[in-house]
């Protein structure tokens, strides 16, 4: 099997997939790179960009886009020194010149040539953007190029090129999950209300998989009643829970009950899975200790531990509130969580967070049965998708929607935003809204309400008490702690998760594809916050004043940056806070 696999590798590995997938990384770094102000090179009033580096000069033509920054052209790309060199070497030139570590360097260098392979097998496998549109979401995803702005977005430091196969969603591969039975002195479980552990298993596994799970936690010596039940990833498996915690297998607190017999497919995220034949059935999300982005891909304890409270919380807001009913926002709640304690880890201050995240699981509604018989829902990372021929996805939900472009911006514009709005203008929380965290639903590709998944990760909430804030429990308060800010910094999560990671990229798409021009996509925008505050200003004005969405600029957080020269691949504590360089300039600034 694995011969197999590295043949299919050595296959998709062509020059010409290589070229591209090369020159498309290359335009992503230098973009994003003098979008973080981390380089400078000479850029003309004609859009002519040179940069001498100390082994040869990069010239390219750039696009100036709204919110202050370059597209780079792939396609113009060239080097004085003639072949265009690899996206890693180029990024190391840099980092170098830069005075960057050598070791933190190296592991850059690493990242860029796994995303660089990625990007090669998910070219392998592209399927024209058209044939997209009628698929399922987890589907879909597997033809994304993951995170638009973080351009080593498929780093997976842990993984090897059969994990990269079996595991990323470029693979198209289907996996299997180990399960596990642990005695409820070393497993916490929670739910919420009116939802038992053990019929969460049996919904989640069907009747005669339950029933076998059963048979084998009693054999294995424990309870099939009080004990807790959890399924672990195989590379998680391999790779942590067999190595890190053998004592407790070896005493019986936890059990083996064999790979289970359901197939799933990772979405975007690689931790977070969708039952294959049954995706009707809870997501699964669970720890994948491997570093990619900015952290690595554990389950904090305390908010997996928390995910029940905070889903209670919030489906309570969205179910009394009157306009997010009736604006059909989907919250996909987090209803159960298991966590395992390290017992040294545990105990150890200042150990870093990674061995403090290992083993657990949230189990997550799915979007399915939300949906009317007629709509679909896709991630909005979906939407900033363009297939090797250069044909967008939106272009192809424009066209099934049948609307004109300019009016078909506006609809999305309706659908996402006044929810966003209203939780953080009533309620004083914002979710992180990038391209992962949200789904937009659309019925024949016309864009109609939101949906919002994995808040337990990414929601903040505000520091400043509210009258809304009564019904937050203390493990809930506690959970959250880290992620309490002030009412001028709780807008950043709208800015920079929407406006700079999802918009700034699809409002490029609108301007080349569709007609729609940069200006008029934001100009929608801005109407679309004018017209929530027309409605809401008796009401809510001091809550306009209080998180001010309107002014001029806002800080410019830097994803890269954290990478290659404030975190580097330091092993601390606390999960990395990303820091701002520079300012945006505000697309929803008052006029």
């Amino acid at each position: 099997m694995t011969s197999d696999r590295h043949e299919a590798v050595h296959d998709a590995l062509t020059r010409e997939r290589w070229v591209a997938a090369n020159r498309e990384l290359v335009a992503k770094m230098v973009t994003e790179l003098v979008y973080e102000e981390v380089v400078s090179p000479e850029i003309g009033d004609d859009g002519t960009l040179r940069w001498p580096l100390s082994s040869g000069v990069l010239t390219a033509h750039a696009t100036r886009r709204e919110l202050g920054w370059w597209r780079v052209d792939a396609g113009s790309l060239e080097w004085s020194e003639g072949e265009l060199p690899d996206a890693p070497d180029l990024m190391a030139l840099v980092l170098r010149e830069h005075g960057v570590d050598p070791s933190v360097t190296a592991g850059v260098v690493a990242e860029m040539s796994a995303t660089a392979m990625a990007d090669v097998l998910r070219r392998a496998r592209a399927r024209p953007a058209h044939e997209l549109v009628g698929l399922e979401p987890v589907q879909v995803e597997s033809q994304l190029g993951g995170h638009p702005w973080i351009v080593a977005n498929k780093g997976r430091v842990g993984f090897d090129v059969d994990d990269l196969l079996a595991y990323g969603p470029e693979g198209g591969g289907q996996v299997r999950l180990t399960w596990l039975a642990a005695d409820p002195s070393v497993a916490d479980s929670v739910t919420v209300p009116g939802l038992e552990h053990r019929d969460l298993i049996r919904e989640q596994v069907g009747d005669d998989e339950f029933a076998r799970l059963r048979c084998r936690a009693q054999l294995g010596g424990l309870d099939p009643d009080s004990c807790v039940y959890l399924p672990v990833h195989p590379w998680q498996w391999t790779n942590r829970i067999m190595p890190l915690h053998a004592g407790e297998l070896a005493r019986g607190a936890m059990v083996p009950l064999g790979t289970g017999a359901a197939r799933y497919r990772p979405q975007l995220a690689v931790r977070t899975l969708t039952d294959a034949d049954h995706p009707d059935r809870r997501y699964l999300k669970l720890p994948v200790s491997i570093l990619n982005t900015s952290v690595h891909r554990g389950l904090p304890r305390e908010r997996t531990l928390a995910a029940p409270a905070l889903t209670q919380w919030l489906a309570g807001v969205v179910a009394a509130d009157p306009f997010l009913r009736e604006t059909g926002m989907i919250l996909l709640g987090e209803v159960a969580g298991v966590s395992v304690a390290h017992p040294a880890y545990e105990r150890m201050p200042g150990v870093p967070y990674q061995h403090t995240e290992m083993l657990g699981a949230i189990w997550r509604e799915p979007v399915q049965p939300s949906l009317r018989p007629d709509e679909r829902a896709v991630s909005l990372a979906a939407l900033l998708h363009v297939d090797p021929d250069g044909t967008s996805f939106t272009e192809a939900l424009v066209e099934r929607s049948g609307l004109d472009a300019t009016e078909w911006v506006r609809r999305l514009h309706e659908a996402v935003l006044p929810p966003l709005l209203h939780v953080l203008y009533r309620y004083g929380a914002m979710f992180s809204p990038h391209g992962q965290n949200c789904m937009i639903v659309h019925r024949d590709g016309v864009p109609t309400r939101l949906v919002v998944k994995d808040f337990v990760d990414d929601l903040a909430i505000c520091s400043e008490l509210l009258p809304e804030h009564d019904g937050l429990t203390p493990q809930v308060r506690s959970a959250l702690a880290d992620v309490t800010l002030d009412p001028k910094t709780l807008p950043k999560y709208l800015q920079n998760g929407l406006l700079v990671c999802v918009y700034r990229y699809l409002a490029e798409i609108t301007a080349e594809r569709l007609g729609v021009s940069e200006t008029a996509f934001w100009a929608s925008a801005r109407a679309a916050l004018a017209a929530y505050q027309e409605r809401f200003g008796t009401e809510l004005a001091d809550r306009f004043a209080l998180f001010d969405l309107e002014t001029p600029t806002f800080p410019k957080l830097c994803l890269n940056r954290l990478r290659l020269f404030e975190r580097g691949y330091a092993d601390d504590a606390e999960r990395p806070v990303i820091a701002a360089q520079g300012c945006v300039p505000n697309p929803l600034a008052a006029p």
